[in-house]
């Protein structure tokens, strides 16, 4: 899974230094300047693709994914403080052969400089995974259907709308790992997500 998340990312950063390079800016702004203002506050929905649960059960399945995110309730001039306020989100990981989940709760994010970002992001989730006595070979036994999905992305603005965020997430259930045959152990996918903010 290591090695799979290493060559995503790298391709990532590729992608984002050619993106990066075609950009005018201008002459008293430094492309590795941190960001001075917040953006103006948006929606933004994204779209993606990746693989679910690397080097475990329903491995290398090809996993959708999409989300939507709300702006920040309050937009402090400072970047450090903006990173304390979150967005709210809801989205959905759809594999095509395998566990599928929903999910909704808060991203917080933070300006790396000023076209590279990080977020984390916690909710709850529903999936649809086995929870009886029997469940095929290939498919995750996770003894209910309720739990949390946690995240981490890096992310790349390409414009003023469009970015593309490389995300690595994972989904727990609570309290029902004590099923035969179940564990707490969800699918843990990465992908990556073409955002685009209105």
């Amino acid at each position: 899974m290591l090695r799979v998340a290493s060559l995503f990312l790298a391709v990532c950063l590729t992608v984002s230094g050619a993106c990066a390079q075609t950009r005018s800016l201008s002459g008293t702004v430094s492309s590795y300047a941190p960001a001075s203002e917040p953006p103006a506050p948006a929606w933004e929905a994204r779209v993606g693709a990746g693989l679910a649960n690397p080097g475990g059960r329903e491995s290398g399945l090809a996993n959708l994914s999409a989300d939507i995110l709300s702006p920040r309730l309050a937009q402090p001039g400072d970047r450090i403080a903006a990173a304390f306020i979150p967005r709210f989100n809801m989205g959905a990981s759809l594999n095509l052969n395998g566990t599928r989940y929903a999910y909704a709760g808060a991203t917080w994010a933070f300006d790396v400089t000023r076209d590279v970002f990080v977020e984390a992001s916690l909710g709850a989730a529903l999936n649809d995974a086995k929870t009886g006595p029997v469940f095929p070979e290939n498919r995750l036994a996770l003894g209910c259907n309720t739990g949390t999905r946690e995240a981490a992305a890096l992310g790349f603005r390409l414009s003023d709308r469009w970015s593309l965020v490389t995300t690595l997430e994972h989904f727990r259930t609570l309290g029902c790992s004590d099923k035969p045959g179940a564990s707490n152990r969800g699918p843990a996918n990465i992908g990556a997500r073409l955002g685009y903010s209105f």
